[in-house]
């Protein structure tokens, strides 16, 4: 089933076909009416999925933002793009507010009206009852909403326990759908704990109700359309999402457990060898994808694969290509000798003499590519850290050697601080272009290095900047909520 993009923040527009329902102009159609059917209810849903690869999210800003505020970066062409987040300008904010508000409203119109479905109309499969559909559904909806709140609050909110100066707000929890423009009460932001518990329960939920890898595709109600791993949330994906959450959160022993229930849920646990990294990314589908984005033609216009595709703004493969960023020559120094991860870079005459990433090759044609979210090799780094921050090293030195081994490096035998210092910098290397390195930095409260060729000194950890800004014209209509310290 293609994705549609249906509900909007404040209004509810529909763009799908309901069968049962005769009447000229669908979009005229109030949400009691849209959503009284299975289909409608997961069209709403798919929209929240079409909503997560939009270019302020996962389509683009997402994957680099986080390089591009730290050190992985040098900036080719001037375009404008990205050269305020490269010296971390006041008032330069990595713009998730609207469009993240957006998934999480349409997540919330899927959790309103699933209940009200009469279970006798609701598609099954020879493997999959009626419930089972509705379960998955809900825990679909509980998932993405989380993942779109786990992005607000790492741009917009300290980690709990790493606030600076007692700043603890976080953002604005909803929990049902805006339909009409009266219904946006004008609420206060939480704090940040209180979002991460939010986030936790809907995860920990999600997880009792979604299906395993093995229980969709095939088995999937046939006139619900397709529901195909990892283009949709499964239970791997939603252990793998609350890993990363208690990976922020500093709850070490419960990221570890979940990034391991993660592993043992997908079809292939181990990461890609050092033969096939680089060819992995020239996959249609990323072939570590525990949770990936599926991108279609249909979902952009002719201007949007030039303009803000990340095979655009990352290469000048193609012929109109904007081309807008490189590689870092400090992040080319942080890989080691031998390290496979060094051919997904090119650095010739064609690529300006600056190490271009090969790692979103739009490789679908015209700029276009999946965009894998969660991929296997995070769970074991997520299993390193963890680990090693417990002082288990025996245990951490296997996770972080099972993702070294497989890039060409040897297996290391460091202990305490030093393993640590050589995970976080497997996790810079492995997650380079994919946007982790600036808050990976920031949750552990450290400060943020800056590549030479920004001109600009180290951002010191008790910075203003260390947090964006919430957009000002949110923040003038709702007098509820408060600004984030020093804009």
């Amino acid at each position: 089933m293609k994705l549609r993009n249906i509900a909007i923040t404040g209004l509810f527009v529909l763009g799908f076909n309901a069968c049962d329902i005769e009447t000229v102009d669908k979009s005229a159609l109030a949400p009691a009416q849209a959503l009284d059917t299975t289909a409608g209810v997961q069209s709403a849903l798919l929209s929240a999925y079409r909503i997560a690869h939009e270019f302020p999210m996962f389509g683009q800003q997402v994957n680099l933002h986080g390089d591009a505020f730290a050190d992985n970066i040098e900036i080719v062409n001037r375009t404008g793009r990205y050269e305020q987040e490269w010296v971390n300008g006041v008032g330069v904010y990595a713009n998730r507010w609207f469009t993240a508000y957006r998934g999480i409203n349409d997540a919330n119109y899927v959790l309103e009206y699933l209940p009200k479905l009469q279970l006798a109309k609701v598609p099954s499969s020879a493997t999959v009852t009626s419930q089972q559909v509705l379960d998955h559904l809900r825990g679909e909806a509980l998932f993405l909403r989380s993942l779109y709140y786990m992005e607000l609050l790492r741009v917009y909110s300290y980690e709990p326990g790493k606030e600076v100066n007692g700043f603890n707000l976080g953002v604005i929890l909803r929990d049902s759908p805006t339909e009409v423009v009266s219904d946006a009460d004008k609420k206060e932001r939480s704090t940040n704990l209180a979002c991460y518990q939010f986030v936790e329960k809907d995860l920990l939920e999600a997880i009792t109700l979604l299906l395993p890898a093995s229980g969709i595709g095939a088995n999937w109600p046939s006139t619900l359309g397709t529901n195909t791993f990892p283009f949709r949330a499964t239970k791997a994906a939603a252990h793998a999402l609350i890993a990363r959450l208690y990976l922020y959160w500093g709850k070490y022993p419960e990221a570890d457990t979940n990034a391991t229930t993660a592993l043992t849920l997908v079809p292939t646990a181990a990461p890609v060898a050092a033969a096939s990294y680089v060819a992995s990314w020239s996959a249609t589908t990323h072939p570590e994808s525990i949770f990936e984005l599926e991108i279609r033609a249909t979902d952009w216009s002719g201007v949007d694969g030039p303009n803000n595709s990340m095979n655009s703004v990352t290469t000048n493969m193609l012929s109109g290509s904007q081309y807008v960023l490189a590689a870092s020559s400090e992040l080319i120094s942080a890989h080691e000798a031998g390290d496979v991860r060094l051919n997904l870079y090119l650095n010739t005459a064609g690529t300006l003499n600056k190490p271009q990433t090969r790692k979103w090759p739009g490789e679908k044609g015209a700029f276009l590519e999946n965009i894998p979210v969660i991929r296997r090799s995070e769970m074991y780094l997520i299993q390193a850290e963890s680990r090693a921050r417990q002082n288990n090293d025996a245990t951490a030195q296997t996770a972080v050697n099972t993702i070294r081994t497989n890039r060409g490096l040897a297996a290391t035998s460091l202990t305490g601080a030093a393993l640590i210092s050589v995970i976080m910098n497997e996790r810079r290397v492995e997650f380079a272009m994919e946007g982790h390195r600036f808050f990976d930095l920031k949750r552990l409260g450290l400060d943020i290095p800056k590549p030479a060729a920004a001109g600009v000194p180290t951002l010191p950890a008790s910075d203003f900047r260390m947090l964006q800004q919430l957009p000002n014209d949110q923040v003038q209509l709702n007098p509820s909520m408060k600004q984030n310290p020093g804009y």
